[in-house]
């Protein structure tokens, strides 16, 4: 069966927006009400939020004020660096509460294992 070109365009488009939506998230960094960014980064520099999962094998690090929604398993510890830095979690997968610890600059957060972290602030 072949498609008209017309129709052949809208399922191109309707595929690319739905790969845009579901790959664009995990990539870019999110615009805050001011005009600033968070946004991931590699971890080349202990000023940036480090956070450690995996039992300590893979660190995610992260840059610049404003929020990010995020799903971080398997949370072992974080380092601020050179941050105020906010985030909410859900400490085991039997309880759905929510829950938050914000960090001061240079400092460290040892919760032993947290389920997920959800949400990053960076102040």
């Amino acid at each position: 069966m072949r498609l008209s070109v017309r129709r052949s365009l809208g399922v191109v488009a309707v595929a690319a927006a739905a790969l845009a939506a579901t790959a664009v998230p995990a990539t870019a960094a999110t615009t805050t009400a001011n005009g600033t960014l968070i946004n991931r980064t590699d971890c080349n520099e202990n000023s940036y939020l480090e956070i450690h999962n995996n039992n300590g094998r893979d660190t995610l690090c992260f840059a610049n004020a404003g929020t990010m929604p995020v799903a971080i398993y398997g949370v072992n510890w974080v380092e601020s660096g050179n941050n105020v830095a906010t985030l909410q979690f859900q400490r085991s997968l039997s309880n759905p509460t929510l829950e938050t610890v914000t960090l001061q600059k240079w400092s460290s957060w040892n919760p032993g294992h947290i389920h997920k972290v959800i949400s990053i602030r960076i102040h």
